[in-house]
């Protein structure tokens, strides 16, 4: 028997032509959309849904599927391209829509794609919200519009500017420029490659680039883990690079490694990120029941604390028993 279609508080996932179709995608635009719709009653203005992909060849086919889901019901599309999973969350905020859609089967082979929702804060809908959305997918419960109320497609192309002005904005750029690091990045051929160099360009980096044709067809399994990152090991330590990064294949994870070739990882990834925080500013810090208590330790040291949460901004699907596996089953245990 084959694996069957997950719909979860992270959206759906599934395997191209086997149980995820253009039909099934369109209809869970529908649901979604419907939503929005029913929850912005009293406004005369029509919900507006920003959608972004990875670079998986499926993606194309169902993010059209989506954005005609959305516009059957009424719901205005800003087609972002291709587009990294915290780039859509960027984008949805910038622009003042209702929610954003990301299709995208995370760090999951190459058979698989998905379709992540996400609401007008950028985070994804808290479990009672999915129940809505799910339940009126299951139920066929869709507010489809006449002819002349259809909602329109517009594009827009402008995410990986506003994402590096964002970052730009909030780190010291001319003393990382002072150091002129040569980094070595590792995109897994996936959607992170165009904007990562643009923002380590900015930053004055010298970017030795591998697999970052964003062709959808990963070098090597595309999850972030030691195992699969020999090569950008191997790699940073032949070109004497000052650091290794690596993505998966919708950038929302991030793996580093040391200027000896050895696997860090991402754990410590965020754990660095809160540390750089921390030493100019105090205060209270958010994180998932996934996140590595070293956050905990870095928010102490600083005189801060850390508020933990089920709910993920962005959960990553997974196989078998990864992260977001994980994360269900303790929003389900309590």
């Amino acid at each position: 028997m084959g694996q069957p279609l997950i719909i979860s508080v992270s959206g759906m996932r599934g395997i191209i032509g086997a149980n995820l179709t253009p039909a099934i995608a369109a209809e869970y635009g529908s649901a979604f959309g419907s939503y929005l719709k029913r929850s912005a009653r009293g406004s005369e203005r029509r919900p507006v849904v920003c959608i972004g992909r990875d670079s998986r060849v499926s993606g194309p086919m169902l993010a059209s599927a989506v954005m005609a889901g959305l516009c059957a019901v009424g719901v205005e599309a800003i087609d972002l391209g291709l587009v990294t999973t915290p780039g859509v969350g960027i984008m949805l905020r910038h622009l003042g829509c209702d929610g954003g859609i990301m299709i995208t089967a995370s760090h999951n082979p190459i058979p698989y794609n998905g379709i992540k929702l996400l609401l007008a804060n950028g985070v994804a809908p808290p479990p009672e919200t999915a129940a809505v959305i799910r339940q009126s997918y299951f139920d066929k419960q869709f507010d489809f519009v006449p002819s002349p109320q259809c909602g329109t497609v517009t594009t827009n192309g402008e995410t990986d500017r506003i994402h590096t002005e964002k970052v730009l904005a909030v780190v010291d750029a001319q003393q990382i420029a002072g150091h002129s690091y040569k980094v070595v990045l590792d995109s897994v051929n996936g959607a992170g490659a165009p904007v990562a160099k643009k923002l380590l360009a900015a930053l004055g980096c010298e970017v030795i680039a591998v697999n970052d044709e964003p062709t959808g067809l990963f070098a090597h399994e595309p999850e972030p883990t030691a195992a699969n990152l020999g090569g950008l090991c191997e790699r940073v330590k032949a070109e004497r690079a000052d650091i290794g990064l690596a993505q998966d294949p919708d950038a929302d994870r991030l793996a580093l490694v040391d200027e000896n070739g050895v696997y860090i990882g991402e754990e410590y990834t965020l754990a660095l990120a809160a540390k750089q925080a921390y030493s100019v500013r105090c205060g209270v810090a958010a994180a998932n029941l996934s996140t590595s208590r070293m956050i905990d330790d870095v928010a102490q040291a600083a005189g801060g604390r850390v508020v933990r949460t089920p709910q993920s901004a962005a959960a990553d699907f997974d196989v078998g028993h990864g992260r977001a596996h994980r994360d269900e089953k303790r929003q389900h245990n309590g």
